[in-house]
């Protein structure tokens, strides 16, 4: 009972303290402002921002009163409004509270910062002068690696501070396994590499001693050498092309430390015959997404950074095998496509922001469903007389590959679709609906981080209206310019 009382008495006091996005937090040389407090002279901190910013997220239970968040192989367990938390076995104490505000988890930052920076590969600062936490990746000595196609094979880089020892194995499977002695991995900014042309898994695993990458290769791996390079220091993997057919139309294709966030594909959803859906007042989705598309490829053209490709500029009938062929051939960074929503329930209204992953409730199921259904008219058979579809959506081998495209650049799907998020919720003055995941077949044949976004219920006829508007089209390209920027930020200086 006196739990209860102690959390209760907690969320009274909370009210009359102020919150305000005064705390830098810097992720390898990226800067991010997230929200804090300050009470009795101790720093809150919101470690919901924090967990997102670093690609994890926070597991409520208990009716919201007890939160946890998995670090690799460390769990941690708060309850709010107690100081003491679980870190995996062990039950530590913070001195103060964590504390619940406006949604968010508060934690004190003197005095936890300390326990995360135990446990957590990259060194954890807290700066009480400068209100600065630190994630600082010049702790990892393994920092990148690079996949090259060339003319006779494969080139694999490992990209180090400095010369390390190392030894390599491989082992059935297709699988070459790099071990690292002393090595430190940077194993979000290695995973990121992973790219389904030429592996088929990628897995980083981070012990005291030794750091090990291990890639399941699409070629079988007979011959093979390699050898410690400097300026800069590397481990050079070369594996002789023995039965991988390469596509005489492939360019050279390199996935490493040199890839820059500067070809932006932006995909106006529907068009032609395809209306999308159409609102009370017979707008029509396929051309509020154009217009929305032709203001974002305009703010973006105007940043010398960065090159823009529309999968249409005007309306014109397209599959969306068509689009993700645009995307794919254009080698993009970043993928968006837009869209209006639609519900038989016209009071529904709000914005979303999806990206590629299965489906966690009906809602993101069934917007899904609607904007496949034009791929799925595709796959329909011309004539009477045929019976078989183009498509068997039940191969299993389908399914294996739509799942290694799913999940490859879901975390980078998944934080752009936040940094949207977050400049829709400053900027569009309609219900935030939030991020979400889904089964999208055009995000699926993308080769690039992607989000699809729902602009508003053109079914609603307040949002009907404002989807039509030259003003709301504006801010929502604004705002998606402006993620944009965070991301090129995020990921080039990584």
């Amino acid at each position: 009972m006196r739990k209860y009382i102690a959390l209760i008495l907690i969320l009274l006091l909370l009210p009359n303290v102020s919150m305000a996005k005064d705390v830098t937090l810097l992720i390898s040389g990226a800067e991010e402002k997230i929200d804090s407090f300050k009470k009795d002279d101790i720093h809150y901190v919101s470690f919901s921002e924090i967990v997102e910013l670093v690609g994890g997220t926070l597991d409520w239970k208990s009716l919201g009163q007890t939160i946890q968040f998995v670090e690799d192989t460390n769990r941690f367990e708060f309850v709010i409004g107690s100081p003491y938390f679980k870190r995996n076995n062990s039950l530590l104490n913070m001195t103060y509270p964590s504390v619940y505000k406006k949604g968010k988890l508060f934690l004190p930052a003197e005095t936890f910062i300390r326990f995360w920076d135990e446990v957590i590969f990259q060194k954890v600062v807290w700066d009480k002068t400068n209100k600065t936490i630190r994630i600082n990746s010049e702790y990892f000595n393994v920092t990148d690696i690079s996949c090259t196609n060339k003319a006779n094979g494969l080139l694999l880089e490992v990209f180090l501070t400095s010369a390390l020892a190392y030894d390599i194995f491989v082992t059935e499977g297709n699988w070459i396994n790099i071990s690292i002695r002393n090595g430190r991995l940077n194993r979000s900014q290695i995973q990121s590499r992973m790219n389904s042309k030429y592996m088929y898994k990628l897995k980083t695993h981070q012990q005291n001693s030794t750091g090990q990458i291990s890639i399941r290769l699409k070629r079988k791996i007979n011959k093979w050498h390699h050898k410690l390079q400097n300026n800069p220091s590397r481990i050079q993997i070369s594996i002789a092309d023995t039965d991988f057919e390469m596509d005489p139309n492939d360019s050279q294709t390199t996935i490493g430390p040199d890839k820059k966030i500067d070809i932006i594909v932006i995909d106006a959803g529907h068009g032609g015959n395809d209306y999308g859906a159409v609102g009370q007042k017979n707008i029509r989705e396929k051309d509020v997404s154009l217009a929305i598309a032709k203001e974002l490829a305009k703010l973006i053209r105007k940043d010398k950074q960065f090159k823009v490709i529309m999968t249409r500029d005007r309306d014109k009938t397209m599959t969306l095998e068509e689009r993700a062929k645009i995307a794919n051939q254009s080698a993009c960074d970043l993928f968006i496509s837009i869209h209006a929503n639609a519900s038989p329930k016209t009071h529904v209204r709000g914005w979303n922001v999806f990206f590629l992953a299965q489906a966690k409730n009906d809602s993101a199921r069934s917007v899904a469903q609607f904007e496949n259904s034009a791929f799925l008219r595709d796959q329909e058979p011309e004539s009477s007389t045929e019976t078989t579809p183009m498509i068997d959506f039940n191969d299993p081998i389908l399914g294996i590959i739509n799942e290694m495209i799913m999940t490859e650049f879901q975390t980078e799907s998944h934080d752009f679709a936040v940094m949207v998020d977050r400049e829709f919720r400053k900027n569009l003055q309609i219900p935030a609906r939030g991020v979400d995941q889904a089964g999208f077949f055009v995000l699926n044949k993308v080769y690039a981080p992607s989000v699809l976004l729902e602009t508003g219920f053109i079914s609603n006829k307040r949002e009907e209206k404002l989807l039509k508007s030259k003003k709301y089209q504006k801010e929502v390209a604004k705002s998606v310019y402006k993620a944009i920027k965070r991301f090129k930020s995020k990921y080039e200086s990584n």
